[in-house]
């Protein structure tokens, strides 16, 4: 009979196990809590990861008793290697981040990853939890996923990191600019990229981001235009697109005898871009010399068939000379070189109106309409021709389609 002291104690004895058990419990409960990590924001962490090859091994064949040295040593199993996929990358570096969280440069090579994959919210979520730790290649990614996803404030939040860092970081002014140009707030847009171009005078992009405000005004700004290119000429060389653009804003400008000058400098850079061939011609015809003008445009319409800016520019000056023939039909080639230039549509319908091949005249009308509204006005004025020549085989349908464009 067990007496109160023996009792007593093993009741103790039960306590301490059921203790021992539930700190246990507890302990291994909060072990398992500690799994999770801000990688959890992506996927569930391993269920991702490459099965292993549960595949029994192959089995090995015995060496012969003939070749005692062979056999001494074990045959190494040939080592099976192939190409690290996008997938099974970013599930590495998710595994080595979660060994050395404090690694920084993994981070970023994480982010790089998803980039490429453009999972651009992932990069965001990922690189502002370690804004604090990341270095100027991961800021500038995280500013460029930013822009990915179109949030110019987040991008300028980002940029602001940066350039606390380092005052004279033109490329992130340059994305300033680019943010504000999403902000659509056009001033601070340019100043950007301006502070850009002072502190480095051959960076490229900034200069494009000058470049597409300027261009994007109505009408264009020929004059700032052309002091940029002139500036790249001479900050960063004379490159044959540098040199073609400023062929055509001096001729366009009507400045033509320095616009002269820079097409034939283009040519002798590229003599196989048409537009420098087609803008010569445009320029001796605008200081009055057509015979040269006539030639030069011939001469790049036929050299350049695939050009639809050749093929519209000779075509208007055959039209001028009333080659309504002639005309259309390198307006013609125009529409097939480029099925959307709503200019030599315009021409082709007007050179063929002139002949009274309607059929053909309307359906260039229209698309030219098609491709730019503004061309309505050429229609209606078709219309009041036919309309006045009581034409009553195409008036109904000139009035319906010109209706149509202008509506």
């Amino acid at each position: 009979m067990m007496n109160g002291l023996n009792f007593n104690r093993s009741l103790f004895i039960l306590f301490l196990s059921f203790v021992s058990l539930l700190v246990v419990g507890t302990a291994s409960a909060q072990t398992s809590g500690q799994g999770k990590d801000e990688f959890s924001l992506f996927e569930e962490d391993l269920k991702d990861l490459p099965k292993k090859d549960t595949k029994p091994a192959a089995k090995k064949t015995q060496t012969p008793a003939a070749t005692p040295a062979a056999s001494a040593e074990p045959v190494a199993a040939p080592v099976v290697s192939h190409a690290e996929t996008a997938n099974e990358k970013i599930e590495r570096l998710k595994k080595e981040i979660r060994s050395s969280p404090k690694n920084v440069g993994l981070i970023g090579e994480l982010a790089e990853e998803l980039y490429k994959k453009e999972e651009y919210e992932k990069v965001t979520l990922l690189l502002w939890k370690h804004v604090d730790k990341i270095d100027r290649k991961g800021l500038v990614l995280l500013a460029k996923a930013h822009e990915k996803r179109k949030e110019p404030n987040e991008m300028i939040r980002a940029l602001n990191v940066l350039i606390g860092k380092d005052e004279k970081d033109y490329e992130a002014y340059s994305l300033m600019g680019n943010a504000y140009v999403l902000a659509r707030k056009t001033k601070d847009a340019m100043e950007s990229y301006k502070k850009a171009v002072e502190l480095n005078n051959k960076y490229e992009p900034a200069y494009d981001g000058l470049i597409a405000l300027y261009e994007d005004r109505e009408p264009p700004n020929l004059y700032e235009l052309r002091i940029l290119y002139q500036d790249m000429i001479d900050s960063i060389g004379p490159r044959p697109i540098y040199l073609r653009k400023l062929c055509e804003i001096n001729t366009l400008d009507g400045t033509y005898e320095p616009a002269i000058q820079m097409c034939k400098d283009a040519i002798q850079k590229d003599p196989k871009n048409a537009d420098p061939y087609v803008y010569l011609g445009v320029c001796y015809k605008g200081m009055g010399e057509d015979e040269k003008a006539l030639k030069a445009l011939k001469k790049a319409s036929i050299d350049f068939p695939k050009s639809e800016l050749a093929q519209y520019h000779y075509g208007k000056v055959l039209e001028e000379q009333k080659s309504y023939v002639d005309a259309m039909k390198v307006y013609k080639a125009g529409t097939e070189a480029d099925p959307k230039a709503a200019r030599s549509w315009l021409g082709l319908a007007t050179s063929s109106f002139e002949i009274r091949k309607y059929e053909l005249s309307l359906l260039a009308f229209k698309n030219a309409c098609k491709f730019d509204k503004k061309n309505a006005v050429a229609f209606r004025r078709a219309t009041t021709v036919l309309r006045n020549a009581k034409n009553s085989q195409w008036i109904g349908k000139f009035e319906h389609e010109s209706e149509t464009c202008t509506f």
